[in-house]
């Protein structure tokens, strides 16, 4: 995880050191411009406004490093928040609809949910942290038709061999072959300014903390992705 947050950390760190040794120019620039009696007011303002466009770029960095610190910073707190708590399978998917029916309806996403065995089985560990992944692979879902309504995303849970296996599926964009090499491994996003790239990297390790479980994926480019919830049943 560490090793994750410095790889999202470093390239904004480099921009931002970069940004400063641009403006660092443009102020020896101007300097020089101030006894420099050719030098008209047009050329005065576009110094600045070259000025001002770095500024623009380090407060855009500078953004970016506190969205990913927040994000980090909620994430341990769910990861250190070891609560071993009893929940049925009805109550997980109650949760998981009360906190996603808003963003779904904005989006006309329709939420298919099917639920392959006792819906009254009870589960154990960190409800609110297995809402949280389940909410967030159902946002990436929702990113995944890049605004076209009127879609639909599968949300199957079922038992198999001691385990429960949560199973979430959009009809998407899907994931290129680099994408799906990196996901699990570095906080990388598919949603350009709109993501940090931490969601899915956290929940892997979310689960693999609170649940002893995996989390596993498949996906085809153009034609969507299915995310596998793998987590052991606790006597």
């Amino acid at each position: 995880m560490i090793g994750g947050i410095a790889h999202n950390l470093k390239t904004p760190i480099f921009s931002i050191s970069g940004a400063a040794e641009g403006l660092t120019d443009l102020v020896k620039e101007y300097r020089s411009s101030i006894t420099d009696e050719t030098v008209t007011i047009e050329d005065h303002y576009s110094i600045a406004n070259d000025m001002n466009d770095w500024i623009e770029k380090i407060k855009n960095y500078t953004s970016y490093m506190s969205d990913v610190i927040t994000a980090v910073r909620g994430q341990a707190v769910a990861l250190t928040n070891n609560i071993d708590e009893t929940f049925t399978i009805e109550e997980l998917v109650k949760r998981v609809d009360i906190l996603m029916k808003h963003e779904l309806k904005s989006a006309l996403i329709n939420l298919n949910v099917y639920i392959q065995t006792d819906k009254d089985f009870e589960m154990h560990g960190n409800i609110n942290s297995l809402v949280q992944v389940i909410n967030n692979i159902i946002s990436n879902a929702i990113q995944s038709y890049n605004g076209k309504p009127n879609q639909s995303i599968d949300l199957t849970i079922f038992k198999e061999n001691k385990k429960i296996i949560i199973t979430i599926t959009d009809y998407g964009c899907g994931m290129n072959e680099e994408v799906q090499e990196k996901l699990f491994k570095e906080m990388i996003t598919t949603k350009g300014k709109n993501g940090t790239g931490l969601g899915l990297f956290m929940s892997y390790s979310n689960i693999k903390a609170q649940f002893d479980g995996d989390l596993k994926f498949t996906s085809e480019e153009g034609k969507g992705t299915t995310f596998n919830l793998i987590i052991p049943i606790k006597k």
